[in-house]
């Protein structure tokens, strides 16, 4: 009877921990009081980005995961994945994505992300990339300014157990992009990085 107690604790347990990491994957959109249309800048891993694609909005959304990091060829891929047209345009917006591509940056796990603390990347290197996905089209963005700002890395852990590395920060950067110019503005980012949206087959 004892053992019997003992185990249904164990999996009481088992199951809350589950539940607390099936929450932190969720997004928790809190809108900026300035920015109506972007979630404010977070550091708390709310699964969240937003920035102004000219005048339209590039914003995560609850069905996509909001970031990738991908680690191949020598480089890490950062892809911040989601929709153009805020959350009120439910039947008129594109899927959307902007991956920075940076070379030899190569985080063998996730946990190497914190090397990104306090990091800023000036987009008009010609050896970084960017590519721009709306709906079925696919551009390499020629870079005329911008910076991509990992403004802080830092450890989550859940029951003394580390489930993730929450990334939070700030870019923006004026470009061609299919040949037209366009402007990314007042763009942010606070999204966690573990073992589901960690890739690395280098």
């Amino acid at each position: 009877m004892k053992s019997t107690i003992i185990l249904f604790l164990s999996v009481l347990l088992l199951c809350a921990s589950c539940s607390k990491e099936n929450e932190l994957k969720d997004s928790v959109m809190i809108y900026d009081e300035e920015y109506p249309e972007l979630p404010v800048y977070s550091e708390w891993g709310y699964n969240t980005f937003g920035a102004y694609y000219d005048r339209q909005v590039f914003i995560s959304n609850y069905e996509t995961v909001p970031a990738k990091v991908i680690v191949t060829n020598n480089e890490m891929s950062f892809l911040l994945d989601g929709q153009n047209g805020s959350y009120y345009d439910y039947y008129d917006y594109a899927e959307m994505s902007i991956t920075f591509k940076i070379p030899g940056l190569t985080p063998e796990k996730y946990s190497d992300l914190l090397v990104l603390n306090d990091t800023i990347f000036d987009l008009t290197n010609p050896a970084y990339e960017l590519l721009v996905s709306i709906d079925s089209a696919h551009y390499t963005a020629e870079i005329l300014n911008g910076q991509f700002y990992f403004k802080r890395a830092q450890n989550l852990f859940v029951d003394e157990q580390q489930i993730e590395v929450i990334l939070s920060g700030y870019f923006e950067f004026q470009a061609l992009v299919g040949g037209e110019p366009v402007t990314v503005s007042n763009g942010r980012f606070d999204v966690g990085v573990g073992t589901d949206n960690f890739y690395n087959y280098d």
